[in-house]
């Protein structure tokens, strides 16, 4: 049975794609996906045409944890039907390592089990090259997909290897990635102060925590919400891209205060509460 597989860096679809579609190189963490199933959908759409219309076995996504914990966004596309999350690890600058070896591994299985007729790599790096003669050597036919023009961000050699070439346009990045502002620049002026709490009227932990679980999902667009929505259904961990903010605004609102691991873990629950109740 002909079918293909869709093999994402991450790391080069966020990087290449923020490129296509601002012109300019964004900080991963400034870069996400405005809807991952929608994004994820449209994908599919442009990998099934390349690779002349055969069925999607699946999608296999790689990237590299921010921390101790998934991200909200990779916590929800690890959720959507058909996707395998295979996770390599950030060094100490940011950039993620062993992502090349798991797409290196999985396509050459594949392709050795006859589990498919195509491979759709989105990926520029020249590393890839020997595992596409490998697959090729097995019948399988390699077709890159790059994000943006393929002469800016996929290696010539890899290139040359491929069967096909393809590329996502910029319209395409402009249409599914959200870019967000840098902390910095949303914070209050530094002149700025912010008013002192009425005398004795000091927070509690649990008030502080459901004031700043507040703040923060009035500010959340409606696709986070629906993913933490989606995600506490199954996991009591708070994503690290919402937990840093909110222990670090919990702290700021009780006159930065310390935490014990208790507390934190008491802050983090009233969070999970907080989203839950939201109708």
């Amino acid at each position: 049975m002909d079918r293909h597989a869709i093999f994402v860096d991450a790391g080069y679809f966020f990087s290449a794609g923020a490129q296509a579609a601002q012109g300019q190189q964004i900080q991963r963490k400034l870069i996400s996906l405005k809807a991952p199933d929608k994004a994820l959908e449209a994908l599919r759409a442009a990998a099934f045409s390349q690779a002349g219309n055969v069925p999607l076995l699946r999608t296999y996504w790689y990237d590299a944890m921010p921390g101790p914990r998934l991200s909200l966004e990779q916590s929800n596309i690890a959720m959507l039907p058909y996707v395998k999350l295979r996770l390599g690890v950030l060094n100490n600058v940011g950039e993620q390592k062993g992502v090349d070896s798991l797409i290196v591994t999985d396509l050459i299985d594949l392709a050795r089990n006859r589990a498919i007729t195509d491979a759709v790599i989105i990926s520029g790096d020249e590393d890839l090259r020997i595992a596409v003669q490998v697959a090729q050597s097995f019948g399988v036919r390699v077709h890159v997909l790059a994000a943006g023009e393929p002469r800016n961000n996929v290696s010539a050699s890899l290139q040359m290897e491929a069967d096909s070439v393809g590329s996502l346009p910029s319209k395409w990045f402009i249409e599914h990635f959200a870019i967000n502002a840098p902390v910095a620049a949303a914070a209050a002026p530094a002149t700025k102060q912010a008013a002192p709490a009425p005398a004795g009227k000091a927070l509690s932990i649990d008030e502080a925590a459901e004031k700043i679980s507040m703040e923060l999902l009035t500010t959340a667009t409606g696709e986070q919400l629906k993913g933490l929505k989606a995600h506490f259904v199954s996991s009591n961990s708070v994503p690290p891209d919402f937990d840093r903010r909110l222990i670090a605004k919990t702290a700021v609102t009780l006159a930065g205060r310390k935490f014990s691991g208790d507390e934190m873990r008491q802050i983090r629950g009233v969070f999970v509460k907080t989203v839950r109740s939201i109708k």
